[in-house]
């Protein structure tokens, strides 16, 4: 049986050929013109973007005019909120730098106020050191009582007392005037009670450091004793040099110990323990230190 053959001429070949070529050309035109479109797309949008950004950095410095979108003036506003809360912090925060400068200044004026009317007195003994004792007397606590009158007086006056003690305690002799000298107070007056072998003894006298180089502990220590025996009209005896003395020699100012009286001495010792007589001795203290500072004598 014959079977027709079934094929394509040359010149319809040619032409299904061309007619592949046209369409894939088609379609790679329209693949360049959607990526075309694509990259408007994201110029347009970048381009819109850095428009806005500049718009709010345009905001801050310049109101919205009335014409602006609703969008862009609730930026802007936004923006001047942020600045107005930033100003106001850097404000909030100058203010309290200045406050605390002030605060600063106001305590360092105090600090040397306070030093140059700042007065050590000195309880002497205190603790496991009792001192001189007689008759069941011990002297650090008569020390401290005419110490703390002599303090009592002082503060009225307009003074800044340091105590080395205020209690029966022990503190250290050297301790004791190290601290003063870091408090760099005007002055160092100790207190004691003196005794001697001879019960019939009797007195005030008070000792200074000779080789102070100034001549000014044996100017307070004479008008210390002055004032004292004054108050108090006891015995005046002399006023004794030493350089010896650790609370003396070791001060940074000038500098004092006064005996007021002698336990040994059985009327004086009934004396220094009555509180009339402490008081007695604590006003003569105060109003030699006083006359010292002033300058009266």
């Amino acid at each position: 049986m014959y079977k027709r053959r079934s094929y394509l001429s040359p010149r319809r070949s040619g032409y299904r050929s061309q007619r592949s070529g046209r369409k894939a050309s088609k379609c790679l035109r329209t693949i360049m013109w959607i990526l075309t479109a694509l990259c408007i797309i994201l110029v347009c949008a970048v381009t819109a973007s850095r428009a806005k950004a500049i718009q709010v950095i345009a905001a801050e410095s310049e109101p919205v005019s009335g014409s602006a979108q609703d969008g862009g003036g609730e930026i802007a506003d936004i923006v001047r909120a942020i600045a107005d809360s930033q100003r106001l912090i850097v404000q909030t925060e100058t203010e309290r730098i200045e406050r605390i400068m002030e605060e600063q200044k106001a305590l360092e004026e105090q600090a040397a106020a306070e030093a140059d009317r700042a007065v050590v007195i000195d309880p002497g003994h205190g603790g496991i050191d009792g001192g001189c004792m007689f008759d069941d007397v011990p002297e650090k606590e008569i020390n401290l009582e005419i110490a703390q009158a002599v303090a009592e007086r002082l503060e009225k006056m307009g003074y800044t007392v340091i105590l080395t003690r205020t209690e029966d305690t022990y503190v250290d002799k050297a301790e004791r005037v190290r601290n003063a000298n870091s408090r760099n107070a005007r002055l160092y007056v100790s207190i004691h009670q003196n005794s001697c072998g001879v019960k019939s003894v009797e007195g005030i006298e008070t000792w200074y450091d000779e080789n102070d180089g100034t001549g000014e502990s044996r100017r307070l220590a004479q008008s210390i004793q002055q004032e004292t025996v004054g108050s108090t009209g006891a015995v005046e005896r002399k006023l004794v040099p030493d350089s010896e003395l650790c609370v003396l020699k070791m001060s940074n100012m000038p500098s004092c110990l006064i005996e007021t009286g002698f336990l040994s001495n059985k009327e004086e010792r009934a004396r220094l323990c009555t509180g009339a007589y402490q008081e007695r001795i604590a006003e003569g203290i105060a109003q030699g230190i006083d006359q010292y500072l002033s300058g009266a004598v």
